[in-house]
């Protein structure tokens, strides 16, 4: 019996009316509303809520049984015959001029640019557009929300392309894996890039000395993450070996068996005996040992 009514409420709601819906701004069907259709209404205040307003996109049909309850709870006596009203939110659609200033405001970066290339095409009804920078993708796909009454919103969605004008380094040649990147293989270039991605280095002291992680191409941004300090010795290198025991000091070249960086200890590998031992890193090629 329940589910039954329930029928019945949905169809009224979205049977479809034989006249032109009357368009609501409001979260209220007011009595001027209702005299739009009925000159009957027109007695009462026009400002008076007689009914809540429906969603967007859904259509409110009263049939004239609701109506006359309607005519008479507020003191009116309705002549024969009376005709079905419906009512829908009145909607309008997006634009990019409407959008870009709601848009800019989350960003709230001066020199940004911003180019809508599309956006949401359902209509929408008047309220306030709102969006965030946690809403916008690193894809230029930004999420928000139009709020149309005190508890209520339609979401809404822009496409478009951010840029700021940034400097940045990349390779101007290929540089190789674990090998100290000199000056002459970087260039410094400026232009528009997305503004919340992950920057590239934008100095060139900041990458000059280090080594890259993994071969990097030419024209490929130079991120720190791709970068690394170089080893001071390398496994198989020839190494300076500095013995020191008080005031005598023993000074010969042997192979290092390992790698490491400055003040690290490394095993290396005496060539006239083949014995091996650690000695600490002191210098580019440099090993100290201390008794």
């Amino acid at each position: 019996m329940k589910i039954a009514v329930l029928i019945s409420m949905a169809a009224a709601l979205l049977a479809p009316c034989a006249t032109a819906c009357g368009r609501v701004d409001g979260d209220h069907i007011l009595a001027g509303d209702f005299a739009a259709f009925n000159p009957a209404f027109a007695t009462l205040d026009p400002k008076l809520p007689l009914a809540v307003t429906p969603m967007p996109a859904v259509t409110r049909v009263f049939r004239p049984d609701e109506i006359a309850r309607v005519a008479r709870i507020n003191g009116i006596t309705l002549e024969p015959p009376v005709s079905e009203m419906c009512f829908e939110r009145a909607v309008e659609a997006l634009s990019p001029e409407r959008l870009l200033p709601a848009l800019r405001s989350a960003l709230a970066i001066d020199n940004a640019k911003i180019e809508i290339l599309d956006f949401s095409r359902s209509g929408v009804p008047a309220g306030t557009l709102e969006f965030t920078r946690a809403g916008l993708s690193a894809n230029g796909l930004w999420r928000g929300h139009l709020a149309y009454s005190q508890d209520r919103s339609v979401a809404v969605w822009v496409k478009a392309t951010i840029t700021t004008e940034q400097t940045w380094v990349e390779a101007e040649e290929p540089l190789a894996a674990a090998k100290p990147i000199v000056r002459a293989q970087l260039v410094v270039r400026k232009g528009p890039r997305f503004p919340f991605a992950a920057a590239p280095l934008d100095s060139l002291d900041r990458a000059v000395g280090r080594a890259p992680i993994q071969a990097i191409k030419p024209g490929e941004p130079i991120f720190a993450s791709m970068l690394t300090m170089p080893r001071e010795v390398e496994r198989g290198d020839t190494v300076r070996v500095e013995v020191v025991s008080g005031e005598a000091k023993l000074v010969f070249d042997a192979t290092a068996e390992s790698s490491g960086r400055l003040g690290e200890l490394v095993l290396i590998k005496n060539p006239d005996n083949g014995k091996h031992f650690q000695a600490r890193i002191e210098d580019k090629g440099k090993v100290l040992i201390t008794k």
